[in-house]
């Protein structure tokens, strides 16, 4: 079980180190900061920038894309590179959060910039591969996109779901 497995450091968990909470950090909240919040900053919005849309650019969508889609890329399938697998060995990433600051998961830094999501128990469950602008699109593990991850002006960032409203957030 990854909650068992890894552990959450103090200065990484938003409910003891407040400053990497958005709920008691605005700077990092997009409820309170708007330029970081797609909603109403149209440049880091997918729906409206297409340069950082998989459904207009072709060149971020790992079904269109085969060097970037963990199933057809080996060196970046934690189920034939173990060395990406967080529960078998020492990672780099993120750890991933509700917006009320329960844990969901880790994102494990892989190959070609990819994010590997990891669910508490250890599964891995999706990934994220770089927009080109300092963001993120989340996939399905079939490579169907779920969601978006942008920066949230300091060293983390925000989850939004496909439609825009946010999710979640890293630490």
């Amino acid at each position: 079980m990854l909650a068992q497995t890894i552990k959450l450091p103090s200065d990484r968990d938003p409910n003891s180190n407040y400053s990497i909470n958005p709920k008691s950090n605005y700077s990092i909240n997009p409820s309170s900061n708007y330029s970081i919040n797609p909603k109403s900053n149209y440049s880091i919005n997918p729906s409206s920038n297409y340069s950082i849309s998989p459904k207009s650019n072709y060149s971020i969508n790992p079904k269109s894309n085969n060097s970037i889609n963990p199933k057809s890329n080996y060196s970046l399938n934690p189920e034939s590179n173990y060395s990406l697998d967080p529960t078998k060995s020492s990672w780099s990433g993120f750890y991933l959060f509700t917006t009320n600051g329960k844990i969901l998961g880790v994102l494990v830094r892989a190959g070609s910039g990819l994010l590997l999501t990891f669910t508490a128990d250890g599964t891995w469950s999706s990934y994220f591969v770089p927009n080109g602008e300092g963001g993120y699109n989340q996939f399905s593990l079939e490579g169907d996109w779920l969601g978006y991850m942008l920066s949230n002006s300091e060293t983390g960032y925000n989850l939004f779901t496909v439609e825009g409203a946010w999710v979640g957030f890293t630490t």
